[in-house]
């Protein structure tokens, strides 16, 4: 997926038409019931928008100056769940000091000891409590946050996370 992605990405317009052939060549080219969850975006610095399908995997969020959450929630279903599938393409606008939160699954799935996942809603309310630190920090606290919650319990998946930055004028 990755070197298909770097192959056809640049050549691509049109990120919705990108994500129905992926989910093609993912149904002609791997064992039945392979699938995954993908956010692909292309960020334009000059025009300060964020060009964006997300097939199936968690919201990502944008931190806006103001304030306020924006969620980029799933346009599209998982490439390869069902094939076929259409995928929306959005848009959004970017203002100086927003930030970009993405992450991968791991982070909010992550479990206590009582089976109980870190959850959306805790990752939402942490990021509006400390919207304001800077990048490095913020990262760091949702990182012991989850560590906190997992407790003794060991992961069964990645959690990364990467923030993006607006600079200021």
């Amino acid at each position: 997926i990755q070197a298909t992605l770097r192959a056809k990405l640049p050549l691509s317009d049109d990120l919705s038409a990108l994500m129905r052939q992926l989910d093609s060549e993912i149904d002609k080219n791997t064992p039945s019931g392979s699938y995954l969850t993908l956010f692909v975006a292309i960020l334009d610095g000059e025009e300060r928008t964020l060009r964006w399908v997300n097939a199936g995997h968690n919201t990502l969020y944008i931190l806006k100056e103001d304030g306020k959450l924006e969620h980029l929630r799933s346009t599209g279903r998982p490439v390869g769940l069902l094939p076929g599938g259409d995928y929306e393409e959005r848009v959004v606008s970017l203002d100086d000091g927003d930030s970009i939160f993405l992450y991968t699954d791991g982070l909010v799935e992550a479990e206590n000891g009582m089976e109980q996942g870190f959850g959306d809603q805790r990752l939402e309310t942490l990021l509006l409590e400390r919207r304001n630190e800077p990048s490095e920090a913020l990262l760091a606290r949702v990182e012991e946050s989850v560590r906190v919650h997992r407790g003794t319990r060991e992961t069964h998946d990645d959690a990364t996370m990467v923030i993006l930055k607006t600079a200021r004028a």
